[in-house]
Order: structure tokens, then C-alpha cells, then sequence
């Protein structure tokens, strides 16, 4: 097994991966950054938890020239959830690169911000297909630079239509260029893309034995009208907090939220047509445990990758192998264990069964589980999250809220829980107990010399 030292990763490159307390490169890490940094066109199939951020972001890091204000690297992926957390994981592997600018464009953000931001352009740019495109039909944005694209979870760029807008970023781009593509799967249509859009490619492959395979999964076998009480039975036999349920439909995200809500549970739901702003909320509750259980579509989860994630429902069988094992990868992340329930009609048992890579470790029955209790008290969290009206741009830290809270509200620094500090706004989570006590004083009270609006998240 090679270091990122032997993959020939520059000083301040493996800073940032120290840093991270990133020591050994995974599979795909090892195959593909070698050949990145030979200049290679790369296409990668990879599955989720195999770590393909890093196998292009650390080299498309080292090739950027930080002097060069232009945007020197894009990376196109499908949604904005999967912008933002890409930007985020790019930042901080190029923490210790100084002048280095990375942004995030996608549908939802203000778009005069980005036009702003392009006056003096990122090196690096993460963005949604339709949000680029907008930017080159009005002329605001300018590939002319940019030397390296990537391709990410092209499968599913592919599955919501963005044929046109890749074509189109493809044709704004430099002909001498390196192209990189990574799939969680390699049907036809990805293929052809790959045909089209990379030269004299390298194939690489991130196989299921290389996502760590401390994943246990069970089975539950119901008819659909016990579901929703087999649901919430499973939910009271053990701990709740960091599950996700995988539903088929919009509509359903929203009925099975609402029913665990009437049963106690901290739950909410997460779907392609909710407001950005509401997609932000509900992922930054679910990230710092003030929400337990998230009850979400495919399509909206793409991008979760959260180490508070304990386990996966899968409320409803996906339509297809690869899409239940990427589901499912979502858990058992970097060693940690995980856990995977299925609650499945006659219909769905014989369609797993029929799905040569999964395998049910133990099946459950559902007069074993704890009847389900409408007055049980489900787990609560203790935690409540409060919104600061500023972030990054205002220069606020971490440290700055705990200090204000330390010193403010009385609150020890163990008490405290997950800060996320964004451009304009920060979140942090803290005991239920002293939440409003907290609101009062912070908003009475001056956080690094600035008075700053502070309330509850709901």
C-alpha cells in the first residue's frame, strides 16, 4: 500500500491531508493520482465511500498556478448539495495553498453574487451544468484557461438530462485539456460520453471490496400497509439518530416525515423540489444532530456524506442493484460501522434475491420488534440549533461563537456542539435546556466586536 508521500503529492498538499489525519490513500486514490499527474485523460468507476474527491482533487490541486487568476479547473457535477460539499472538501485539502480561490455555482445561489465573484475569477470552479451555462450564455464566465474538467457522477448528470449543457461546457473549453469522469456506474450512455469527451482514456475501478465492508444488513419482510408501523417499530428498538430513509417518491418524503413527527421522532423531510434554503436548513440539522432521521428521495441525497450517519432504511426498494448499493454505501464510512434495514413487500424480497451483490446478513420478524407505542417517548435530541446572521465574510470563527458562549451564556465548551460557519451565516448546536437563555445574551451581547441577529432553527 503506497503513501500520499510515494504518490509524489506536493509539501503543502500533504500539510492539508495531515492535517485531516489522512494517512494511507484508498484504492481508487492509489490508482488514480499517479496517472492525473501524468497528465493523463482518466475515466473511474467508483462507488460511494471509495474517496473520488480526493483521487481528482488533490491532483487538480497541485496543477493550479495560484498567481493565474482565471478559472484553471472545473468540476461539473449534479446537484448542489454535491457542489457544496465538494468546494468544501477542496478547501480543505488546499488549506495550506495561499491565494488559492475555489467557489460553488448552482441553481438557488444568488446569481449576482457569483457574477461578483467571476470580476476576479476562482481557480477552481464546482458547479451544476444549467448554473455554467447560464454564466456562458451571459458571457460572464470564460473557459479559455481552464485545462482540466471533471466529470463527476456522470451517471446521474446523464440521468437528469444535462446532455445539452455538457455539451455545451465541453465546446467552451480549451481542446488541449485533460478530462477526468468518475461513475458509480458504466452503463452505455456514460460510455459514449466517455467517447466523446476524453482522450486515449485510462480506466480505473474502485470495486465494492474496496469500500470498507463493516456493513450489517438486515431484512424485514412486510406487507405495504404494515410498513409505516413497521417503520416506527424499528425506530423504537434502537437508537434513531443518524438514519436516513430511502423513499421512491416526493410525496412520500414529506407523508412518512410527517407520520414519524406525530410518533415523537425528530424527523424531516429531504427532496429535489424543496426551496435551497430549505435544503441547507434541513442538511445542516441533520448534520450537527438536532434532527435524527432524515427521510429522503436518491436523488436528493446525493452529496450526503455525513459522519453522523449511523444507518439506512430503505423504506422502499430502489429500482435497481446499483442504486441500493450506492444508497447503502452512505453508512459504514471510514472503518465505522454501519447498519442497513430493508422492509420489503413479496415483490421486493424477490427482487433482492435476484441481486447477485447483496447479501442479507440476518432477518428480522416483526412481532420480534417492540409493538409500536404512539406514547412512548421516541428519542429526543437535546440539542437546538441557532442561526447567527454572519459568517466567513463577517471573519467569525468557531472559536469566536464558543467563546461568546462560553462567556456569554455560561456554557461550557463540552456542552457545545457542531458549528458550521458559511459565507453570510453560521449554525450552531447547543443543549435544549439553555437555548433560550442563549438567544437573549447573544443578542444583547457583541460577538467579536459586532452585534449579530441570533435565533432558533426550526
Amino acid at each position: 500500500m503506497a503513501t500520499f508521500e510515494q504518490l509524489k503529492l506536493n509539501a503543502a498538499l500533504l500539510q492539508g491531508l495531515e492535517a485531516l489525519q489522512y494517512t494511507t490513500p484508498t484504492p481508487i486514490q492509489e490508482q488514480a493520482i499517479p496517472l492525473l499527474l501524468q497528465g493523463h485523460d482518466v475515466a473511474g468507476q467508483a462507488e460511494t465511500g471509495s474517496g473520488k474527491t480526493a483521487a481528482f482533487g488533490l491532483p487538480l490541486l497541485q496543477s493550479i498556478n495560484p498567481e493565474l487568476q482565471q478559472v484553471q479547473a472545473l468540476v461539473v457535477v449534479p446537484t448542489r448539495e454535491l457542489a457544496v460539499q465538494v468546494r468544501q472538501e477542496l478547501k480543505q485539502y488546499a488549506r495550506f495553498i495561499p491565494n488559492l480561490k475555489i467557489s460553488a455555482f448552482y441553481g438557488g445561489h444568488s446569481f449576482r453574487i457569483e457574477e461578483t465573484s467571476l470580476e476576479h475569477p476562482p481557480q477552481v470552479l464546482v458547479g451544476t451544468p444549467g448554473r455554467l451555462t447560464d454564466h456562458l450564455s451571459r458571457r460572464t464566465l470564460h473557459l479559455s484557461k481552464t485545462t482540466k474538467v471533471v466529470l463527476d457522477e456522470a451517471d446521474k448528470l446523464l440521468e437528469m438530462g444535462f446532455e445539452e449543457e455538457l455539451d455545451r461546457l465541453m465546446g467552451a473549453l480549451p481542446r488541449k485539456r485533460q478530462t477526468i469522469l468518475f461513475s458509480a456506474t458504466m452503463e452505455e450512455n456514460v460510455k459514449q460520453l466517455i467517447a466523446d469527451s476524453l482522450q486515449d482514456p485510462k480506466f480505473i475501478q474502485a470495486t465494492s471490496t474496496s469500500v470498507p465492508d463493516s456493513i450489517q444488513y438486515f431484512g424485514l419482510k412486510v406487507q405495504d400497509p404494515q410498513k409505516p408501523e413497521a417503520l416506527v417499530q424499528l425506530l423504537q428498538s434502537i437508537n434513531p439518530a443518524g438514519t436516513v430513509v430511502f423513499v421512491n417518491a416526493r410525496l412520500t418524503t414529506e407523508e412518512v416525515a410527517k407520520m414519524l413527527q406525530e410518533h415523537g421522532f425528530s424527523a424531516k423531510a429531504l427532496h429535489g423540489k424543496m426551496e435551497q434554503r430549505e435544503r441547507d436548513k434541513t442538511m445542516t440539522l441533520f448534520r450537527n444532530g438536532t434532527t435524527s432521521i432524515l427521510v429522503a428521495t436518491d436523488l436528493a441525497a446525493r452529496g450526503l456524506d455525513i459522519d453522523l450517519l449511523r444507518q439506512i432504511i430503505h423504506y422502499e426498494l430502489p429500482q435497481h442493484e446499483d442504486a441500493f448499493l450506492h444508497r447503502s454505501g452512505r453508512t459504514g464510512r471510514a472503518g465505522k460501522s454501519g447498519a442497513v434495514y430493508s422492509l420489503l413487500n413479496a415483490r421486493e424480497v424477490q427482487k433482492l434475491e435476484q441481486w447477485p451483490e447483496v447479501q442479507v446478513n440476518e432477518w428480522l420478524e416483526l412481532q420480534q420488534l417492540p409493538k409500536a407505542n404512539p406514547s412512548a417517548p421516541a428519542e429526543t435530541p437535546t440539542l437546538i440549533t441557532l442561526h447567527i446572521s454572519g459568517g466567513r465574510k463577517d471573519k467569525l470563527s468557531p472559536r469566536d461563537i464558543v467563546g461568546a458562549l462560553i462567556a456569554e451564556v455560561g456554557l461550557k465548551a463540552a456542552e457545545i456542539g457542531k458549528i458550521e460557519i458559511q459565507d453570510h451565516h453560521s449554525f450552531v448546536a447547543i443543549p435544549d435546556a439553555t437555548a433560550k437563555r442563549a438567544v437573549q445574551k447573544l443578542n444583547d451581547a457583541r460577538i467579536k466586536g459586532k452585534k449579530y441577529k441570533v435565533s432558533f432553527v426550526r
